[in-house]
């Protein structure tokens, strides 16, 4: 039996979806695992930064620093000006921080190691332009990588997806 292109495409599509959702189901995603590594890749910021990077409400983002807060995770300090604070993690968010980032780096590097070094290579390559697809500015590109090791995109060659909100114009 034949299949048409566009099975194939519908075929594709259905399988990314897939992959994305077990990847999603695997990893610590919640809000407050994306502030705490977000605030270790970034330092301190305001709530409203940090809101935006984590996509949820000005009042959500003040629940959560209160958790986080109240939880010795994070620490409020006077922010760039009399306004606003600043987040910053304490030395235990750190410490939390950081091994979220290792878990998530583990799950990660598993997945992957059902591939052989060229399937990686390509895998790679279609990766970033599917993230880079992902984006069409700066904010969005904080968004899609939240949860990141930035670290890891500078050794490679630079980030797909902050290259794709720089082409944006953002």
């Amino acid at each position: 039996m034949h299949m048409s292109s566009r099975e194939l495409e519908h075929g594709l599509a259905n399988v990314i979806g897939a992959v994305a959702l077990g990847v999603s189901d695997r990893l610590a995603s919640d809000s407050d695992s994306a502030a705490l590594v977000t605030l270790l890749e970034r330092g301190g910021l305001t709530i409203e930064w940090l809101r935006q990077i984590v996509g949820i409400s000005h009042s959500a983002t003040v629940r959560l620093v209160d958790r986080l807060t109240a939880e010795g995770l994070v620490e409020r300090r006077p922010g760039p000006d009399r306004r606003s604070v600043s987040i910053r993690l304490s030395v235990h968010g750190q410490a939390a921080a950081a091994r979220l980032r290792a878990q998530r780096d583990a799950q990660l590097m598993e997945l992957i190691d059902a591939l052989d070094a060229e399937e990686g290579k390509a895998l790679r390559a279609i990766a970033e332009k599917l993230a880079a697809q992902l984006v069409t500015g700066r904010w969005e590109a904080r968004l899609v990588c939240r949860l990141c090791d930035h670290g890891a995109c500078t050794a490679a060659g630079g980030c797909p997806v902050d290259h794709a909100a720089s082409l944006a114009g953002e």
